[in-house]
């Protein structure tokens, strides 16, 4: 991507240029790296804006002291990372400031402009049953930047727009603003309105909620509240990085001591309600659709969990589709049928490659490559 100059010294003005850009371009994140011109990332792809000038140091410091406040500031002489929510042009950034080679990084993801529906992520049926529950707790898995607080966002205005209950959403920083509609709804950011998720989780009980969302179940401690919280009768929503369902589940376990991983497992299976895996592929022409993986807590599934039998997971969602659960590869066979993504990105994303490609050509998606020819003789 080629530009013409602006040549602004102003940090503040050159940052909202800069997120202008971002904001124009539809681009999902973008890159503030010293020495190099500023970076978009577009459908998955990175893009130099190559003509504006390479960030030098000055410059960067003065675009991360205007993002950041003193407790910004005193996190990141602490930690080296911090993680802020900016509003911009109307539109929501989530940005992250680190170090990398003594010099500042400045990363931001751009948010939609409303929080979403369900119906405007086209998610299944099976995303409504799951938001009828009172109790117990859900995870969205997926890795950095594959939409699970989006997900999360619109399954919560479900709730806001069909239900009375108290929601409280603790996270690190806010993404997404609710306006309350038939819903109560409190929005909480770590160091702005609580020290620790924990205290914040354990304190919420007294607090009356319906329904939590805590930004990432990341220790043994979130898990143990996030149970805890569902054992008293409220739907809690998390997120996680895993690949698959069944890597979810023995993440989970494996984060605590082995001789606590058998009651871990009891209170897993009577505890959790779903796990949602959820990655991104290219659409066919232009833009990233969610392609998930639906486990759905039954009998079976609760003894496999109890049993550590999670190698048979995946026959057990693939044996209750009807129940609306699905295999990562069963979607993306499924959105390919539909002409709506593109199988070269959707292979890249697979769990089992081999299944994915012995669905695909069986359903008449992919053909076999041709034969080598035979050699030529003299």
């Amino acid at each position: 991507m080629a530009f013409e100059n602006p040549h602004l010294t102003d940090p503040r003005e050159y940052l909202h240029y800069l997120l202008k850009i971002h904001i124009d371009y539809a681009a999902s994140d973008s890159y503030f790296t010293f020495n190099e011109e500023p970076a978009l990332r577009v459908n998955d792809e990175i893009y130099r804006l190559v003509g504006l000038d390479k960030f030098s140091d000055e410059m960067l410091t003065g675009i991360s002291d205007a993002l950041m406040d003193e407790t910004d500031k005193k996190l990141f002489t602490e930690n080296l990372s911090v993680d802020i929510g900016y509003i911009a042009h109307n539109r929501r950034f989530r940005i992250n400031i680190s170090q990398q080679s003594n010099h500042l990084m400045i990363v931001f993801r751009l948010f939609a402009e409303k929080v979403p529906t369900l119906e405007d992520l086209a998610l299944p049926p099976v995303f409504r049953q799951l938001m009828q529950k009172t109790s117990w707790i859900i995870f969205v898995a997926g890795p950095t930047g594959s939409g699970k607080s989006t997900t999360l966002a619109a399954m919560l205005e479900e709730i806001n727009l069909t239900k009375q209950k108290h929601i409280i959403t603790l996270e690190d920083p806010i993404e997404y603003l609710f306006t309350p509609k038939k819903s109560l709804i409190e929005q909480k950011q770590l160091w702005k309105d609580f020290t620790s998720f924990a205290l914040a989780m354990k304190y919420a009980l007294r607090q009356r909620p319906d329904i939590i969302l805590f930004g990432e179940a990341r220790d043994p401690e979130g898990i143990k509240n996030a149970i805890a919280l569902a054992e008293t009768w409220h739907l809690v929503l998390t997120t996680i990085h895993a690949r698959s369902a069944m890597q979810t589940v023995n993440k989970i376990i494996s984060m605590f001591p082995a001789d606590e991983q058998s009651q871990v497992r009891n209170q897993i299976s009577d505890s959790m309600s779903a796990i949602i895996v959820q990655k991104l592929a290219k659409k066919v022409w232009w833009g990233m659709l969610p392609v998930q993986e639906i486990l759905l807590t039954t009998t079976a599934v609760e003894n496999i969990i109890r049993e550590n039998k999670l190698n048979q997971l995946n026959n057990t969602i693939y044996s209750s589709r009807n129940m609306g659960m699905q295999l990562l590869e069963d979607h993306i066979v499924y959105l390919a049928s539909k002409g709506l993504i593109d199988l070269n990105s959707a292979v890249n994303i697979a769990n089992d490659t081999d299944y994915l490609l012995r669905e695909l050509q069986a359903k008449g998606l992919l053909h076999p490559a041709p034969a080598a020819p035979a050699p030529q003789t003299q």
